[in-house]
């Protein structure tokens, strides 16, 4: 259901990782990420799993909430893998009408699934253990340098903090329709595929005039308040570095290296 998607959820504890400076878990997810995409080798996908989760424990976020935000992609997992099995050539395994199962399908489907579920699920260790204004800070300060070239950093961070914020307001929004369509008889659980998107489908057009809403109102009080994003603002609380962001990035980097390593030897 969609009441399970925890994507762009704030996971509420306290955590070595949630105390971290927000610059620190974003550089931690892009050296991730950028790892799991020169690593060709299915057998690291496991240590670079291990990794992640030895990451969320640290964090303390529990793997039946990571559970529940991953149901909300298995359809485009299972996509992905079945049609990267079916169209990869090779030696040929299995035939069943017009689809060939080849060896190079077979594990080229089991890298590019491991990696698109790797990359969300640390995607979501972020926006877990970092509000949506942490993160915005976290962006401002890290290119601040683009304001020397005229680049609108600030007016961009509003609006990725305003998006990662809208999130789970969204989520929350659907799930009051689906209640809504529910008591009047509209059922969504215990039908087929066919019936529960038909079912769907007439929840867009509330829900897209609901954000709509939200949006103008959300514009409204901004501009009462008198923001303009062109003033600079003081902050309660200025980012700085601390001794577990500088262990933090030394853990970073030699878990690359070592990742990236590997590939190359294995």
């Amino acid at each position: 259901m969609v009441r399970d998607i925890t994507l762009g959820e704030y996971y509420f504890t306290d955590s070595a990782i949630h105390s971290l400076d927000p610059r620190t878990k974003l550089m931690g997810v892009l050296i991730y990420i950028i790892s799991l995409f020169i690593i060709h080798n299915p057998i690291l996908y496991l240590f670079s799993l291990v990794y992640i989760l030895v990451l969320y424990r640290m964090a303390k976020v529990p793997v039946s909430y990571l559970l529940r935000g991953l149901k909300g992609i298995i359809i485009l997992l299972l996509f992905t893998f079945f049609f990267r099995l079916i169209a990869t050539p090779g030696t040929t395994i299995v035939k069943w009408w017009v689809f060939d199962v080849t060896n190079q399908g077979v594990v080229k489907a089991i890298a590019l699934t491991s990696r698109i579920a790797l990359m969300i699920v640390g995607a979501s260790l972020l926006s877990y253990t970092s509000t949506p204004k942490s993160l915005a800070d976290g962006l401002e300060k890290a290119f601040l340098f683009l304001k020397r070239i005229n680049v609108p950093i600030h007016e961009m961070t509003v609006i990725i903090m305003i998006a990662f914020r809208f999130i789970p307001i969204i989520i929350e929004e659907l799930n009051v329709l689906i209640d809504a369509q529910s008591s009047r008889g509209i059922r969504f659980e215990n039908v087929g595929v066919m019936k529960k998107m038909k079912n769907m489908t007439r929840l867009l057009l509330p829900l897209f005039l609901s954000i709509i809403r939200k949006a103008s109102d959300l514009a409204m009080a901004m501009e009462t308040r008198g923001y303009t994003g062109r003033n600079e603002m003081s902050r309660m609380y200025p980012l700085r570095y601390s001794r577990s962001d500088y262990v933090a990035y030394m853990i970073i980097f030699l878990s690359f290296v070592v990742l990236v390593g590997l590939n190359f030897v294995i």
